[in-house]
C-alpha cells in the first residue's frame, strides 16, 4: 500500500473519531421511507385454535386493504414469551404469528421503510390495554418526527358499535336462545370501560331477555350482574326455570379464558375456583358450549375493519 493511500485511510479514520460517523451511520435511521402499512394489535394467544381465528381476521384485512402490508403485534408479554420460547402451537401463514410487541412491530416496520401506519386494536373494549397502546404510539410518533400513525378504535367503542354487535350476536345465537338462556363471557377490567359490557347486555336484552353478559373479572364473586354469581341469581328468577344454557366467549378468540375459566373441568369443589360450566352444571343446567371467538364472525370483523378505515 503506497504512502498516499495510507494517509487517506488515516485521515478518514481520524474524521470518524471526531464526527462520530461510521459505516452504519451512512444509513440514517431517521430517514423516512414511503411505505404504507397496517398493524393489527391483539392480546394474543399461544393456544392452537385461536391461530385459525387470527388467520381469518388476517384474510379479511388483506382482502379489504389489498394495497397495504399487514403486520401483527401482541400486547401480552406472557404470550410473547411463550411464543419466543417455542411453547406456542399455532401458526399464521406457515409460521408463528408475528411475536412482537406493538412497539417492536412499529420499529421493525419503520426500519423497513414504512412511514405511514394504520393501527387497529382488536380489543373488545377501550380499556387499559388500549390506553397503553395509545401511549406507545404517542412515544413512537415523538421519536420519529414526520411519521403518520392513525389508530382504529376497539370493537365496543360507541353506542352504535354496541347496538350493532348486539344485533349480530343475537342473530348468531337465534337458535340457541329458543332453547334456553345464552351467556356471553367477556374479560372484564377495573377500567371505566367495563361499563360497555352492561351496555351490550342491555341492547341484547331488548332483543331477548334471556341474553346475559358476564366477565371473568366480575364485580365480586357472587355479586353484581357481570359476575357468574350475579348471572346465576338472575337465572334463578326466570319463570319457567331454564334447564339448558349456552355459554360462549365474548372475546376476540376462544383462548385461555374460554378453555379454562368458561369451559374448564377444574375438579374444584370450591365454587370460587370452578369454571362457568361447572357452576352451571352444579345448579342442574345442561350446558351447551360454543367455542368461537368474535374474530370467527366476519360480521364482527367488518366492524373492526370499518374502525380501521375510519382511523384517526
Amino acid at each position: 500500500m503506497n504512502l498516499i493511500k495510507k494517509s487517506a485511510i488515516a485521515l478518514c479514520a481520524l474524521a470518524m473519531v471526531f464526527t462520530g460517523c461510521s459505516d452504519d451511520d451512512n444509513d440514517d435511521k431517521n430517514t423516512l421511507g414511503d411505505k404504507d402499512g397496517i398493524l393489527l394489535v391483539t392480546f394474543g394467544s399461544s393456544f392452537p385454535d385461536p391461530q385459525e381465528t387470527f388467520k381469518n381476521i388476517d384474510n379479511v384485512a388483506k382482502k379489504r386493504f389489498a394495497d397495504k402490508t399487514i403486520k401483527w403485534g401482541y400486547t401480552s408479554d406472557l404470550i410473547i414469551n411463550k411464543l419466543r420460547q417455542g411453547n406456542g402451537e399455532g401458526s399464521l401463514n406457515g409460521k408463528i404469528i408475528d411475536n412482537d410487541t406493538p412497539e417492536e412491530a412499529l420499529e421493525i416496520m419503520f426500519k423497513d421503510g414504512f412511514s405511514k401506519f394504520d393501527v387497529q386494536s382488536l380489543h373488545v373494549i377501550p380499556g387499559e390495554e388500549f390506553d397503553e397502546l395509545e401511549e406507545a404510539i404517542a412515544e413512537f410518533k415523538a421519536k420519529y418526527e414526520g411519521v403518520t400513525v392513525k389508530v382504529g378504535r376497539p370493537l365496543l367503542d360507541s353506542d352504535a358499535d354496541i347496538k350493532a354487535v348486539a344485533e349480530i350476536m343475537a342473530d348468531k345465537f337465534a337458535t340457541e336462545i329458543t332453547e334456553g338462556p345464552v351467556l356471553f363471557m367477556g374479560h372484564g377490567t377495573p377500567h371505566a370501560a367495563d361499563a360497555q359490557y352492561l351496555k351490550l347486555q342491555s341492547e341484547l336484552q331488548k332483543i331477548n331477555a334471556n341474553f346475559f353478559v358476564g366477565t371473568v373479572e366480575g364485580i365480586g364473586f357472587d355479586a353484581g350482574t357481570t359476575s357468574i354469581g350475579g348471572i346465576l341469581a338472575e337465572l334463578d328468577k326466570l319463570s319457567p326455570k331454564a334447564t339448558k344454557v349456552t355459554i360462549t366467549p365474548l372475546m376476540s378468540i376462544a383462548g385461555d379464558h374460554a378453555n379454562n375459566d368458561m369451559n374448564g373441568n377444574t375438579g374444584e369443589t370450591d365454587p370460587a375456583e370452578q369454571s362457568w360450566k361447572e357452576r352451571l352444571e352444579g345448579k342442574g343446567y345442561t350446558v351447551n358450549t360454543v367455542m368461537k371467538g368474535l374474530g370467527d364472525y366476519n360480521e364482527i370483523n367488518k366492524i373492526w375493519m370499518d374502525h380501521l378505515e375510519d382511523a384517526e
